[in-house]
Order: C-alpha cells, then sequence, then structure tokens
C-alpha cells in the first residue's frame, strides 16, 4: 500500500490512480492492469476488467474485499492524495535511509578494446599497490558493521589489471568478514580476457552476481566496431570464452543499438541460441549514445529514443518467440538513489585514488576528480570540483517539467542524471524507452511469462497498435 494511504477510506473518498494503465494483452479477451506508482500487475478477463472499470466511475459500490484489494495495488487513492509527492518523498526518504556503501571500481582505466562510440580515453594508468592499500583502509574507514558492501568491477577492461582485482577482492572479503557485511559484486567486461582461470576465479566467489559482456551482432557487425586496440577482430575468441562459462555464473550480454546494427541482430539472436548459451546468457539492449566528447561524431547513427524503443519491443518479441529469456523484467518503481552517482555512500573510484560520481568521468585526469583517497584511507577533497560533487549530493530528478506530468515518472525519475543534465527543465529529463513502449513491454512479460503454460510455438502476435 502507498504510503499515507493505510487510513480506512470509502468508496466515496476514492478516486483512480493518475499512474494506472490498462492495456489488451497479445491474447484475446485478457486485459493487463499495472500501475506505474506501485509495481501492481495483473492480468484480467475482458468481463472482469469491465466490473472492474465500472468500480472506478463508482467507487462506492465496491465490496469492502474490492476496495482493499484496488487500495492496496494503488489502482484507487484518496481523493486528494498527492500521488506525485509521495513519488518525491520514496525518492529522498529512500535515498537517506540507504547504508552502506555502493563503489565502482576501476583496477585500471587502459583497455585491450578500441570501440568506435566508447565514451572513455584509455590511459595507461594501472591500481598501484598503494592504491590498494588505500581503497582498503577507506572501505575499512567508511563501511558500518552489518552494511553492505555492492562493488561494481568496471574500467578500461577489469580483467587487465586481474592480479589488483584480485588482490582487493581478497581485503574486500576480509573487511566484511570482520563487519558482518554482506559483500556482492558485479563485473562489466569485454569478455575477450575470461581465460579458464578467471572463469573459475569469479564462479568461486560466492558474492558474485554475474558478469555483463557486449556483442554488437554478427561477426562482421561486431567486429567492425569493438575490435582490439591492435585493429584485431574480437568475436570469435568472446564467444568461446563465454561458451566456456557453462552457466558457472550469469552473464548479462548487452547489445549496443545504433541504426548500423539493429536490423542485424535478429542473426545474432539465432546465434545465441545455435550456440547453447541461452540457458545462462540474459541478452539486453543498450542504446548508443554520445554520453561524452570521447564518442565522437555519432549523430548520423544513433537511434532516437522512440526508435530505440520500438526496437527493443521488437526484438525481444523475437527473442521470446525463439524461447530466449531476454534480461528484463516488469518494472517496478524503486525508493532511493538511481545510481552510483546520487547513492550516499556511492562512489567511482580509478587509478591514483581517484574519486569520481559517475562511470562517464572514470578515466578522467586527477585534475578532475572530485577527491583523492591517500594510502591510509583519508580522503583529500578537490575543492576546483567541490560544487560539482555537491551537485550530486543535492540531486533533484523532479525538476524538468516534462516529467511531472508523465505517467512513467515513477519508474524512471528523470532518467540517467548525467543525461538529464543536460537538457532544458522545460523539457523531459533523460526518457526511458518506457515512455514510448511501456504497453508493449507490458505484452511481452505476459507473453513471455504464459510460455510454462502453452509453450512457445503457440503464442499469439502482439496486438497491432504496438509502438
Amino acid at each position: 500500500m502507498h504510503d499515507g494511504q493505510s487510513r480506512a477510506v470509502t468508496g466515496d473518498q476514492l478516486v483512480a490512480s493518475q499512474f494506472n494503465c490498462f492495456v489488451p494483452s497479445a491474447f484475446d479477451g485478457i486485459i493487463l492492469m499495472y500501475n506505474t506508482a506501485s509495481g501492481a500487475f495483473a492480468a484480467v478477463s475482458a468481463s472482469e476488467f469491465e466490473d472492474i472499470a465500472a468500480l472506478f466511475d463508482n467507487p462506492d459500490s465496491a465490496s469492502p474485499e474490492d476496495l482493499a484489494g484496488l487500495v492496496e495495488a494503488g489502482f484507487l487513492v484518496p481523493a486528494g492524495y498527492d500521488e506525485r509527492e509521495a513519488v518525491r518523498q520514496s525518492y529522498f526518504e529512500g535515498r537517506a535511509a540507504e547504508t552502506g556503501l555502493n563503489l565502482t571500481i576501476a583496477p585500471t582505466v587502459s583497455c585491450n578494446f578500441a570501440c568506435s562510440y566508447c565514451f572513455e580515453e584509455h590511459p595507461k594508468r594501472h591500481f598501484s599497490d598503494a592504491d590498494l592499500r588505500a581503497v582498503s583502509a577507506y572501505v575499512r574507514d567508511n563501511l558500518e558493521a552489518g552494511a553492505p558492501l555492492n562493488v561494481t568491477w568496471f574500467g578500461g577492461e577489469p580483467l587487465a589489471a586481474f592480479r589488483q582485482l584480485t588482490e582487493l577482492d581478497a581485503a574486500l572479503q576480509e573487511i566484511t568478514d570482520e563487519r558482518g557485511s554482506a559483500y556482492t559484486q558485479f563485473m562489466i567486461t569485454n569478455g575477450s580476457l575470461l581465460t579458464e582461470k578467471r572463469i573459475a576465479y569469479f564462479a568461486s566467489r560466492p558474492g558474485f552476481t554475474g558478469a555483463q559482456v557486449t556483442i554488437d551482432g554478427p561477426a562482421d557487425i561486431h567486429d567492425g566496431r569493438r575490435f582490439t586496440s591492435a585493429g584485431k577482430p574480437s568475436f570469435d575468441k568472446i564467444l568461446v570464452n563465454l561458451k566456456a562459462i557453462e552457466g558457472r555464473f550469469p552473464v548479462s550480454l548487452r547489445i549496443n543499438l545504433d541504426r548500423e546494427n539493429v536490423n542485424r541482430i535478429p542473426e545474432l539472436i539465432d546465434l545465441v541460441i545455435a550456440e547453447g548459451l541461452a540457458g545462462y546468457v540474459s541478452p539486453y539492449f543498450g542504446h548508443v549514445v554520445d554520453y561524452t566528447d570521447e564518442c565522437g561524431d555519432l549523430g548520423g547513427t544513433m537511434l532516437s529514443r522512440e526508435e530505440f524503443a520500438a526496437a527493443e519491443v521488437r526484438l525481444l518479441n523475437l527473442m521470446i518467440r525463439k524461447g530466449l529469456r531476454p534480461g528484463f523484467e516488469l518494472p517496478r518503481p524503486h525508493a532511493g538513489s538511481l545510481c552510483v552517482g546520487d547513492a550516499p555512500g556511492g562512489a567511482v573510484i580509478s587509478p591514483g585514488g581517484l574519486v569520481f560520481r559517475c562511470w562517464n568521468e572514470t578515466a578522467l585526469p586527477e585534475s578532475e576528480a572530485y577527491a583523492r583517497i591517500g594510502e591510509n584511507g583519508a580522503v583529500a577533497v578537490n575543492s576546483v570540483k567541490e560544487s560539482r560533487d555537491q551537485f550530486w549530493k543535492d540531486y533533484d530528478p523532479f525538476t524538468h517539467a516534462e516529467c511531472r506530468t508523465c505517467s512513467v515518472q515513477p519508474l524512471c525519475k528523470g532518467g540517467c542524471p548525467w543525461e538529464a543534465e543536460k537538457r532544458p527543465v522545460d523539457g523531459p529529463g533523460h526518457c526511458t524507452p518506457l515512455r514510448y513502449n511501456l504497453p508493449d513491454m507490458l505484452r511481452l512479460i505476459h507473453l513471455r511469462d504464459s510460455i510454462d503454460e502453452i509453450g512457445s510455438t503457440d503464442l499469439p502476435p502482439l496486438p497491432r497498435q504496438t509502438v
């Protein structure tokens, strides 16, 4: 139940939520009910929905049980209840209640790839032994007993500094064991350096939740954009390494979409299935965006947000019908921070003990860092960047005018802060694809979850009113 709605109300005191979304399923005679503020989701028959819709027009006619259920799910709210203010409060109160450390650690900003659209420069800087001691001391000084430590291994290519990664991992495990703290870790890697030894290492780590690896299409497409720093192809090596994982840990297979590869992705889907990766690889789609100046001129190849949203639906639909389980779930609103940038215990740490707030800043030089961690764990703030650091501490995702009337606001809260900041406040923030494809994504979720009952060969087509 929404905060502030727990008090008893009668039907004549209730109104339909502005965050309701009702769409026809891909199956005839089924209506999908969803609320973006509560995350409640239900599939009901058309006749049942007619009865429910009548209750929205006349809540006082509902039984106490039905009324309570609709209020609990957020489909009905008290008259005068400020739903948008409740979303705002859930963000700020959730953020204030967060504990522990949420760290993105780049043991190197160097990379063995030279991807055409990469947002980073790749200076040859690795963690020194002094950096390892500094980060260990920082965690020891700042992690409260029982509070969680979440680490994302990042780069550059983190496996290019595997020794430093494993040594720091061991130190962090020791600290969290002493503190009685949960320690989870995830890795973003290009996949080319995932040798058997390294696969076995991560598979043995109890708090390792998986890795993200990127393949951008069949070999000719992928190798034309994700090549090594020596200009060599990478597709075959990554595929061999993915197959070697053999389900020992989950893999999020990121597929970055733009105009150059979007029509070739069906071939990659077939390859993932043919190579036996479907059981432990979860494909999902990333949007190629010019996050930084390092990306170069991508204007002619970038998909618009609307185009990306439509492509996402089309390709997820194809995956589901071919028996894949793509990496997406029912969108759920959450209280608290959006990313490492606005997280109270968030930091991006790169070689030299440099501290940033956003992944897009990871490879920047010391002059651009917000702070630097000394070998004793002490943090020296860069006074030149103090106002920028304060931006993240004070971040307010509710400043853009169009967001204040958007029904998807509870799910995205203005989107990526880095990108939202670039946009004028009298327009939208950095819109999630859900602004454009939420009805279709709900249909796809219902379609996917129906496979166990009816099999993938008997699935109906999506309705024609898709994005």
